[in-house]
């Protein structure tokens, strides 16, 4: 099959969206098929090719140019009508004839997907990676209400325009069913899955001796976009309560992203800052020990489509206490690797020290994780994927029958 991604965020941006866009390009090549991505140039300044897989998908990407996005400074949209972009669409792309077209943004290229599409008489298909709804803050000239009310408005009319949508949860595919969107739109469920492999030579003690993080010291630890809609406070309420108990305990946050500075903040606001460790991006080995260095995966973001870094914690053989909404609720609710929390501090906390003091459940859970996370494995959902594929080819044949 020869397929083409029209993404609006991508290296060297480190998402969700550029995660699924690289785990399932690297998955369907392993395959057999041919993947081409399209995406945004970045300036020289942000270009920062990071690890072997990086590399590789590299190698298959078609830049066009672009500007710069006044309400995330870390993206950049595609300015696909330039003469250079017009040039580089009809010589790269519309040459080309591709059995499938993917949309992962409803940004400039998203949009420019489904118009490629037309010109080649081929299907469109998006995955809704993203509850933009909740991201409205950061379009600081907007009211939120108006803004949540634009972006329900804006997500229901572009994945109307398209054969098939993908949603990474069955709570993801509800939210757009509650949208409006076309009656007669498929809508399937397909999370991204997570790399296993990467995760077969862990190693906690080597990441603490790195970092001068002591044996005896309870590690807590968020792996995530620094972002607002993350609930990172949260995790430093709970970690106050942690620590009336357990005073050895730390919180490591591991990430970087808009909301850094007031994230800080708020820990110093509720007086944990010396307890919390954070730390931006690491090279690949760093971060799969970091993963393996935690005694507990502290999660309780509410807006997760997928729920990966609860998987991926389960990978590194990490227990999970994660808040049970949109994609987590899915991962955790087999019971396994974890305890699953609504949104209520009092019952994190509990769950988070009933980890830590009941050593028999503990170690359940630990035993659980792995076998778990693998029920969640990259290659497993790209065959279905591609099954999606098939689905979107013939809907679309059955359209121009008619």
């Amino acid at each position: 099959m020869k397929i083409l991604m029209a993404a609006d965020t991508y290296r060297p941006r480190v998402n969700g969206v550029v995660t699924s866009i690289d785990t399932f390009s690297y998955e369907y090549r392993k395959l057999g098929h041919e993947v081409t991505i399209v995406a945004p140039e970045y300036p020289a300044t942000q270009k920062d090719v990071k690890d072997d897989l990086d590399k590789e998908n590299e190698k298959f990407v078609i830049r066009l140019p672009s500007r710069y996005v006044f309400f995330d400074p870390e993206d950049r949209w595609a300015r696909t009508h330039t003469g250079e972009a017009r040039k580089i669409i009809k010589e790269k792309i519309l040459t080309q004839k591709f059995d499938i077209i993917h949309s992962h943004v409803p940004g400039p290229l998203g949009n420019a997907a489904i118009s490629w599409a037309k010109s080649m008489n081929c299907p469109v298909v998006n995955t809704y990676h993203t509850l933009f709804e909740q991201y409205v803050h950061y379009i600081k000239i907007i009211p939120r209400k108006i803004g949540s009310w634009l972006a329900r408005i804006i997500s229901r009319d572009f994945c109307n325009k398209h054969d098939l949508i993908i949603c990474p949860s069955t709570q993801m595919k509800q939210t757009l069913i509650s949208y409006g969107v076309r009656k007669d739109l498929p809508i399937e469920v397909n999370p991204t899955g997570i790399k296993i492999e990467k995760f077969t030579n862990c190693n906690g003690d080597a990441f603490r001796q790195k970092y001068g993080i002591s044996k005896d010291t309870i590690l807590l630890l968020f792996m995530g976009r620094i972002g607002f809609e993350k609930n990172i406070p949260f995790l430093f309420k709970m970690l106050k309560r942690v620590l009336k108990e357990k005073p050895n305990t730390k919180l490591i946050v591991a990430g970087k992203g808009p909301a850094e500075s007031a994230v800080q903040q708020a820990a110093k606001d509720e007086g944990v800052f010396e307890n919390v460790i954070f730390m931006g991006y690491f090279e690949p080995q760093d971060w799969v020990n970091c993963y393996a260095a935690a005694d507990l995966f502290t999660f309780a973001s509410v807006t997760e489509t997928q729920g990966l870094v609860v998987t991926e914690a389960m990978a590194a053989r990490t227990p999970v206490v994660a808040i049970a909404e949109m994609g987590v609720a899915e991962v955790m609710a087999a019971g396994k690797g974890g305890i699953a929390t609504r949104h209520d501090l009092n019952e994190f906390t509990d769950a988070v020290l009933k980890m830590l003091n009941d050593k028999e459940l503990y170690q359940k859970k630990k035993a659980e994780t792995y076998d778990y996370a693998k029920e969640w494995s990259s290659t497993a959902m790209a065959i279905k994927q591609l099954k999606i594929y098939e689905k979107a080819i013939e809907i679309h044949k059955q359209k121009i029958k008619k």
